[in-house]
């Protein structure tokens, strides 16, 4: 049995959230054939545009790697297509979003979310079509679908339907239903709590970064909430009664500018205190496990996850998290978070307040979420989802 995988995606330099997903997820895989866990029938290949570099290019005796080169655009129509067509796998399986409009009858794809369909202003309008044709047609046709929520599978189901009400959409999609199904993400060991004080005094000299502060990473954009949690902090620190010379609390917002990305600008130009708003970019993994040590809370109020890394990270690094309600993050975090309503900028001050002023409560939620994070394993997730490829065989 051949199972093919587009590692496009995983191949990427710099990775964000999809990227490093298409990344752990591979590498657990061949975690899993080298203890002998998917049987020695079953091959591995994995196709990209590029030649594959890093732990990536490391391969078992049973794996395979093909650059597939294309010059051009649409690598994915285009050439892995023609791909397809002329040395097709038993088993494609696409952990992105979109898959070869020529592929096999047993292909299986992720779809991570369907935020293009709540938020099109987010996408330019390739984008947005792209992605909300790819994964209707994925429910719809494709042999199997995964999800890493069951809040994103509602969505899923929903949006194939076109109606409005999730639950019905679930209790009712039939036989698009029972191919979808839903496999939770794991978090990089990397993150864990860390006790090497000089380290992290490093990372937090290098961003010019100073105790104490709050985190948030992820794009700088209106999907994510990034100028109203900017609004919330301003007026948490006017609200304050810690405040004090001593205790000149600072917003660290980690990631990328992305869509919207003016309003964050206008609002940290407003901010009494953008003095202590920093914004350093992107920041690799290593030096973000020290940030999460260092920080007094993860604030991640965004308005739309498909499953919510970030705060799984948090968790493993024995870090406070404050989250939004009513959408996977609940899922994800269950009792381990503050969860607040996210366009309220005065649920999110409330919110901050708590998790700033209240020790018996942050140490309970410290507990709680070193207690949800051990749920959840890229160890877990890999083999799930070889089940799933595997279930033909």
């Amino acid at each position: 049995m051949l199972i093919g995988i587009d590692a496009s995606r995983a191949n990427h330099e710099t990775k964000t959230g999809v990227e490093w997903y298409a990344w752990h997820i591979i590498q657990e895989f061949k975690a899993q054939s080298e203890k002998g866990k998917t049987g020695g029938d079953v091959q591995f290949i994995l196709y990209s545009d590029t030649p594959l570099s890093g732990e990536l290019a490391q391969l078992p005796k049973n794996w395979q790697a093909k650059v597939l080169h294309w010059p051009m655009r649409f690598w994915t129509q285009v050439r892995l297509s023609w791909e397809m067509l002329v040395h097709p796998p038993d088993v494609l399986f696409i952990p992105a979003h979109v898959f070869p409009i020529i592929h096999p009858k047993k292909t299986v794809m992720i779809v991570h979310d369907v935020a293009a369909a709540g938020f099109p202003d987010s996408y330019n309008w390739f984008e947005q079509w792209y992605t909300i044709w790819s994964a209707k047609y994925a429910v719809k046709h494709l042999w199997k679908v995964i999800t890493p929520s069951e809040f994103t599978k509602r969505e899923l189901l929903s949006l194939e339907l076109r109606i409005k009400n999730p639950a019905f959409a679930s209790a009712s999609a039939g036989r698009q239903e029972s191919r979808v199904f839903v496999v939770h993400h794991g978090y990089d060991t990397r993150y864990r709590k860390i006790n090497d004080e000089q380290y992290i005094d490093s990372v937090l000299k290098k961003y010019n970064i100073k105790k104490p502060f709050m985190l948030n990473v992820g794009r700088l954009e209106e999907k994510k909430n990034t100028a109203n949690l900017i609004r919330a902090f301003t007026q948490f620190r006017m609200n304050s009664r810690l405040q004090t010379t001593d205790y000149r609390l600072q917003l660290v917002l980690v990631g990328q500018p992305g869509y919207g990305y003016e309003k964050v600008q206008e609002a940290i130009a407003q901010s009494a205190y953008k003095q202590d708003i920093r914004l350093p970019g992107w920041v690799p993994p290593e030096d973000i496990v020290a940030l999460m040590n260092a920080t007094e809370a993860f604030v991640f109020p965004s308005l739309y996850e498909g499953f919510g890394l970030p705060i799984l990270e948090a968790f493993a690094c024995g870090t406070p998290v404050l989250a939004s309600k009513g959408g996977s993050l609940e899922e994800v975090g269950q009792d381990a978070a503050i969860f607040v309503d996210p366009p309220s900028m005065e649920d999110i001050v409330v919110g901050m307040e708590r998790v700033a002023a209240d020790q018996f409560l942050r140490q309970s939620l410290i507990q709680k979420g070193m207690g949800r994070m051990e749920n959840f394993s890229w160890d877990k997730a890999a083999r799930e989802t070889l089940e799933i490829l595997l279930a033909s065989r």
